[in-house]
């Protein structure tokens, strides 16, 4: 006769094995989503040159990128490192890539000159005034980042240049900090 309490020995079947393993291989997938998703470790290579009107004096060595979803719009941010001061965190100065539609990209520049806190002053850059107005980004294969660059060489009317040279890749999602958000 077997006690109320006694132990006994018991192999789960080979299928409960198997869903086990899937489970894991997914949970961990879904993990590794996650970290490489919420961490943006984008890339950069390039500077970004104004002289005069209209976007004013400064070079920008952007360090790294992230889509502008957040910012709401569908795109990239080129940009400097990420500065904190207090409680915020944001960034200033860079390159706005925004999709124009029909597979074609405006950009806009961030002075990181003119800021109040990490809201800096942005322009637009008119292709009109640019011999060389070449922006693409791109999809990447790889949790769901971006890729591209942009090259610009323009003069403007009031006598003030913009050029830039940029290359950038893993580009990713980032949740706002503050800084930057109400773009």
């Amino acid at each position: 006769m077997r006690s109320l309490f006694s132990v006994t020995s018991h192999t789960p079947p080979a299928k409960w094995n198997v869903v086990k393993a899937v489970l894991f291989a997914v949970a961990i997938l879904a993990l590794l989503f996650t970290i490489f998703r919420s961490h943006p470790q984008g890339s950069v290579t390039g500077d970004i040159r104004s002289t005069g009107a209209p976007h004013g004096d400064f070079v920008v060595r952007p360090v790294t990128c992230v889509t502008g979803g957040h910012w709401g719009f569908d795109g990239v941010w080129v940009v400097t490192e990420t500065l904190t001061e207090g409680d915020r965190s944001g960034f200033r100065g860079g390159l706005k890539i925004v999709d124009a539609g029909a597979g074609g990209w405006d950009a806009w520049v961030e002075n990181p000159n003119v800021c109040q806190g990490f809201k800096c002053q942005q322009r637009y850059v008119d292709r009109k005034h640019c011999r060389v107005f070449d922006v693409v980004v791109s999809d990447t294969s790889v949790w769901l980042r971006r890729g591209g660059h942009a090259r610009l060489d323009c003069a403007f009317p009031g006598g003030g240049t913009l050029k830039a040279e940029l290359a950038f890749d893993g580009c990713a999602e980032v949740p706002t900090q503050g800084g930057d958000a109400d773009l």
